[in-house]
């Protein structure tokens, strides 16, 4: 079985350009035609089957294997942006200096046809093929009203789309971020959102106008990107226009306020098009398309969790059931679930763009869903749940004061990918939801996060490794150096200054590691740096980061015996005694 993840789009904007990709399975249509007789003789190489594709595309009924679609990676001696077109769809899509494009936007482009149910995917032969639905929009005369209504069926049926627009209607004016803090499933990685605080605080601190727009394109997490996209689309279409907010400064005064340009509003339309979600005001309700692939992206036993998120919207589709008896379905299902999970995934499931109605203790979904099928595979095989998905159903139900989507901790910890979004994490759990000031450094020279209460500060190294971290000595000089830097506080060792995060009455330090597992030699590295620098430090996994947090912010444990715990040379550990 192919590993596609179908269900979120990035980077792919223009109608055009969609229309286009699609009207390649229509035979004898325009681009079809233009892809056959000049497009890929031209661009295609022949040992990347360029005889091939003109026969496929020939066909009566045009099925393609999808990676004969996207194309290759970038092949060996060549960059992304001089890598030869290998594939029908990169040839569709114009380039900036090119006449096509990578196998990234092509994969993009094709993800947004399938979504949105333009493509039909057959999961077993890896083959994409027109739908009805598509056929009817790669005919439909540009502008008509043919094409506006297969285009409205076609968004509507995706429920991020929905959850957008719904937002939306409910907030107002938002931010990128502010949606896409409010986007797909609730503490998991492949859905980060960048706080819109450390946004702000960014954009106070910048001096130029260009330091302020590099941060304002450079700094997304994945699902403020999903929310980018999705916005170019119902900006296309007329349901929404871009309007930048203006949003309290870093103090909160009225005076001190800062722009974000991408903000987003409803228009008049869109208003109108709202009705359709709910199917009031007699609009028909459109079905939403929810495809297993996009019930979970980034997580190390994604299968399992789309197929437990998929079993639970079959069974609310047909009745309404409370979480115990939806944990009973999932039992004859052959799948072992905490409530406190259940509740999470049904909080998710709105998050997606999903109608979970609750009535008293009962929970139903009341949309009509299409397109949830599980993949053949799984029939013979059961996808087992993970040690980090059994971990984090363990702290769903220690976790009462703590907003579960610090959860995602335990994914970034363990994520070698996604430094900046664990350090981000860390300082925001540290700061928002409890009573630390201090926030995400992290940059050159810069310790990933410090932060501080009262006379006592913390300087603090994220690192997230898959297999667990050791602590090799080049980190530990690295922690030295900071220490020793901020001992001295001298511009001639480091001119940014970073120590300046520190309050002027912070007097006591300490130092911390923190990470998804740590194994190895790492105490003996926490000696040796307690033993050349004077200070005491302490090593500290995701998880149990999260019991110290929930301790804190319940009130049983002080904000002394917090750091105090830092005095070890030595491993924190709290689950065994939870």
């Amino acid at each position: 079985m192919a590993e596609r993840t179908f269900g979120w789009v990035q980077e792919a904007y223009t109608l055009d350009n969609l229309k286009n990709v699609v009207s390649v399975f229509v035979t004898d249509s325009r681009i079809n035609r233009l892809l056959k007789t000049d497009k890929i003789p031209r661009l295609i190489q022949d040992e990347d089957k360029r005889e091939e594709f003109i026969k496929e595309l020939d066909q009566e009924e045009i099925r393609i294997p999808y990676t004969h679609l996207k194309g290759k990676g970038t092949p060996k001696g060549y960059t992304r942006s001089n890598a030869p077109c290998s594939g029908i769809i990169q040839a569709v899509l114009p380039g900036q200096r090119k006449e096509y494009q990578s196998d990234w936007p092509a994969d993009s482009f094709l993800r947004w046809a399938v979504s949105i149910g333009f493509l039909d995917y057959d999961r077993e032969t890896d083959e994409c093929s027109l739908s009805v639905m598509g056929r009817q929009y790669a005919k439909a005369e540009e502008g008509s009203k043919e094409e506006e209504e297969v285009l409205k069926t076609a968004l509507l049926s995706y429920p991020p789309v929905c959850r957008v627009l719904s937002l939306l209607m409910k907030e107002g004016h938002m931010t990128k971020f502010e949606i896409g803090a409010k986007l797909g499933f609730i503490g998991e990685a492949g859905f980060t959102s960048i706080p819109q605080s450390m946004i702000v605080e960014g954009l106070g601190a910048a001096q130029e106008k260009e330091e302020k727009t590099k941060l304002l394109q450079d700094t997304e997490g994945t699902s403020d990107k999903y929310v980018r996209t999705i916005c170019s689309w119902l900006i296309s279409v007329g349901w929404v226009k871009k309007i930048p907010k203006e949003v309290p400064g870093l103090y909160g005064s009225g005076e001190n306020t800062e722009v974000i340009p991408q903000s987003y509003q409803l228009t008049l339309k869109g208003r109108t098009i709202c009705n359709h979600i709910t199917g009031g005001s007699r609009c028909r309700k459109i079905p939403k398309r929810v495809m297993w692939d996009m019930l979970a992206t980034k997580a190390a036993d994604r299968e399992y969790l789309r197929n437990r998120r998929a079993h639970i919207i079959m069974c609310l589709e047909k009745s309404a059931l409370t979480p115990l008896q939806i944990q009973e379905y999932l039992k004859q299902k052959g799948l072992e679930e905490e409530t406190e999970t259940i509740l999470d995934d049904l909080k998710s499931l709105e998050n997606i763009g999903l109608q979970v109605q609750k009535t008293r203790d009962t929970y139903r979904i009341t949309d009509e869903i299409t397109g949830l099928l599980f993949p053949e595979t799984l029939k013979s095989f059961l996808p087992v749940k993970s040690e980090v998905s059994i971990l984090k159903d363990y702290l769903r139900s220690h976790l009462t004061h703590i907003d579960h989507k610090y959860l995602i901790l335990v994914d970034l910890g363990f994520d070698g990918t996604s430094d900046r979004d664990y350090e981000i994490q860390t300082a925001q759990l540290l700061t928002a939801e409890l009573s630390f000031l201090g926030g995400r450094l992290g940059d050159t020279r810069k310790p990933d996060v410090c932060i501080y209460y009262e006379d006592n500060g913390l300087i603090i190294d994220n690192k997230a490794y898959g297999k667990g971290y050791s602590l090799p000595i080049k980190q530990a000089d690295e922690m030295y150096r900071y220490i020793e830097e901020n001992k001295e506080r001298s511009q001639l060792l480091n001119p940014n200054c970073w120590w300046d995060i520190f309050g002027k009455d912070v007097k006591t330090f300490h130092f911390a590691f923190v990470s998804g597992e740590f194994t190895g030699g790492f105490r003996d590295r926490l000696n040796h740096i307690s033993m050349r620098s004077g200070l005491k430090g302490a090593a500290v996994n995701s998880a149990n980061l999260l019991i110290m947090a929930e301790k804190l912010k319940a009130g049983t444990m002080e904000y002394g015996e917090f750091f105090r715990l830092f005095d070890t040379n030595d491993e924190i550990l709290f689950l065994h005694e939870s």
